[in-house]
């Protein structure tokens, strides 16, 4: 993980004074595994809390309840206390007017609901994203019936195939199929199953096609699923992208930077990815940034 940003997360952590690290990424089959409750919702409003001595500006989201689809809330509408002050972890947030899919649990004493797993439980979605949403809800719930273990493996990695082929739910299947390709695994508390091993011929090919279809950004946990085999592609794949990287966005190029760096193995290589990694958070100097990846794009093309 690079040193800068880990450096970053955790003085985030220090400043928001109630948690020092992200918590445990949480990608939709777990939230599914996890959670009590799930449901799709409509933020009616938003409001704040009465203050008293322990708040840290929490706020109210008043939601109704338009489908279960795990557990029963028998409730037309609901209530979720929840911080958006918090720094880091990032916290789960609700937004007047917005339709949300969100993993709730329901204390047994107080009766109280809140989102699970903060930031990764509450899903503010557009309409037909919610129905995508939906239906991978539906088959993994199916799939995490399946008492043949090999066979759930099976239909397991299909489905986090079928979600990684899709921008909504892209994250969802890559941070599973690839975890180590996501910094956040730093912070994963579970042992992650080798799902890529079991990945086969077809589907890596499917995953080839989404990536190179891809616009604007790049999940490069589909990147590294499909590296192998297809080499020269994925490079000439990815120095395209950087070359034409919006200038304000160099402070990301590292993600092609070392993955390119091997095109070159000279002296001035190193030197080059030491000094954007000096760069790479100093926001007062993005000439200087620019300056140096530009110094990697042509030394690529030497």
């Amino acid at each position: 993980m690079n040193k800068t940003l880990l450096f970053l997360l955790t003085l985030l952590g220090t400043v928001s004074n109630v948690f020092a690290y992200p918590i445990s990424p949480r990608p939709l089959r777990q939230l599914v595994t996890e959670s009590q409750h799930i449901i799709v919702g409509y933020v009616v409003k938003t409001y704040d809390k009465k203050k008293d001595k322990d708040d840290w500006g929490s706020k109210i989201a008043r939601i109704a309840v338009l489908e279960n689809l795990q557990g029963k809330i028998k409730n037309d509408t609901i209530e979720i206390e929840f911080n958006p002050n918090m720094i880091c972890p990032a916290p789960d947030r609700y937004f007047d007017s917005t339709y949300v899919i969100s993993f709730i649990d329901r204390d047994k004493k107080s009766g109280k609901f809140q989102t699970h797993a903060l930031n990764y439980g509450a899903k503010t979605l557009k309409k037909e994203d919610i129905e995508i949403y939906k239906q991978r809800i539906k088959e993994i719930q199916q799939i995490l019936t399946i008492s043949d273990t090999v066979k759930q493996r099976i239909e397991t990695v299909e489905w986090l195939v079928k979600c990684a082929e899709n921008e909504t739910t892209r994250w969802e299947g890559t941070f599973e199929l690839s975890p180590e390709s996501n910094f956040m695994s730093f912070y994963s508390s579970s042992e992650n199953q080798d799902y890529k091993s079991a990945i086969n011929k077809e589907q890596k090919e499917r995953l080839k096609k989404t990536l190179l279809n891809s616009n604007e950004m790049i999940d490069f946990g589909l990147v590294d699923l499909v590296y192998k085999d297809n080499e020269t592609e994925i490079d000439n794949f990815l120095f395209s992208k950087l070359k034409n990287l919006d200038e304000d966005k160099y402070w990301i190029a590292d993600n092609f930077m070392k993955r390119l760096k091997h095109k070159n193995t000279s002296k001035e290589m190193i030197e080059i990815m030491e000094e954007f990694e000096k760069l790479q958070f100093e926001y007062d100097k993005k000439n200087e940034l620019k300056i140096t990846v530009q110094k990697f794009i042509k030394l690529i093309e030497k």
